[in-house]
């Protein structure tokens, strides 16, 4: 058993700008499992993932504010506190906040990951318009 209180301890928090637009942070939660990733991931207005896909899938838990996710599919919806959300293995995706308030959640990364294109602002706004 390997039991963490929030944060892995000695693991810093870090602002994920290279992959997201806007300031997002990423605080992790526990280590040392092979091929999973747990992060508590905060979002401020209007910042989000850019499109990526993972080996074995993506598990998201909203714990607070309101925001979006969406896939290459073209499926787009809100998310808020307590929604959770699945991405399939190698599902193309994106998630992240609504333009006028926070979101935070528990993101559950199961084996690799690719970082694909930015979510350009106009797409964004496109795609969260029709929800």
């Amino acid at each position: 058993m390997k039991l963490t209180r929030g944060h892995e301890p000695g693991a810093p928090s870090e602002v994920r700008d290279a992959t997201f637009t806007g300031a997002v942070s990423s605080d992790p939660v526990i280590a040392g499992i092979d091929g999973v990733t747990v992060n508590t991931v905060m979002f401020p207005p209007g910042a989000r993932t850019h499109w990526h896909r993972h080996d074995r899938g993506q598990l998201l838990f909203v714990t607070h504010g309101r925001g979006y996710v969406g896939t290459r599919a073209g499926e787009v919806d809100t998310i808020g506190p307590g929604d959770v959300v699945w991405f399939a293995p190698d599902e193309e995706h994106w998630h992240g906040a609504g333009p006028d308030t926070w979101m935070s959640h528990v993101a559950i990364s199961l084996g690799g990951h690719a970082w694909l294109d930015e979510l350009a602002d106009d797409d964004f706004a496109a795609a969260i318009a029709g929800v």
